[in-house]
């Protein structure tokens, strides 16, 4: 059985709560590696959410994120409130919630999870925030912001963050098999 599954409601509030919380610290641990693009530790907390609270529970901690951010609350790695709507980032916040509830839904058909499982569910997990994204700056760009801006160009400009994110794929990868075995025993 899913160790997840095991918890009360009151329980599994509490690790919603946890992994919006741990999204909002990962903002505001940020690298500049590339000034002024920074790397941020959001998605890998959207990530393994997803994978350890499942579909609904992941995409719920994201969510509550994503509202917090949005009713003013500075949670978002540049503040927080309804103009970020407008910021070219808010695409990768969308993308939270949906990589959450796909790599959520994934990790609950896998039998076992090692890392090859994981590689795949963080990359699938980092595909789907691009997916959502990079239409969403496009669209942004080319219809409110009248900056227009090719959809391959906008591909090009993130190859960095690409980098990056495969570094923290790896990572998790690493980190979520033993803690994942580990969490089954509770």
């Amino acid at each position: 059985m899913d160790w997840i599954k095991k918890r009360k409601t009151t329980e599994r509030l509490v690790l919603v709560a946890l992994f919006s919380t741990l999204t909002w610290i990962g903002a505001y641990l940020r690298i500049e590696l590339i000034p002024p693009l920074p790397f941020t530790l959001q998605n890998f907390m959207v990530i393994v959410a997803g994978i350890l609270l499942g579909p609904r529970d992941g995409a719920l901690s994201q969510l509550l994120y994503l509202l917090l951010g949005l009713v003013g609350i500075p949670v978002f790695s540049q503040g927080g409130g309804l103009s970020y709507l407008l910021r070219p980032g808010f695409g990768f916040i969308l993308g939270f919630v949906g990589a959450a509830a796909v790599v959520g839904g994934l990790s609950r058909l896998l039998r076992k999870i090692n890392f090859w499982a994981c590689f795949g569910l963080a990359l699938t997990g980092m595909a789907v925030i691009y997916l959502i994204a990079l239409p969403y700056l496009y669209l942004l760009n080319n219809l409110v912001l009248a900056a227009p801006v090719g959809f391959g160009h906008l591909a090009l400009a993130m190859v960095p963050f690409f980098l990056g994110d495969l570094i923290k794929v790896v990572v998790i990868a690493g980190l979520l098999p033993p803690l994942w075995a580990r969490l089954q025993q509770f």
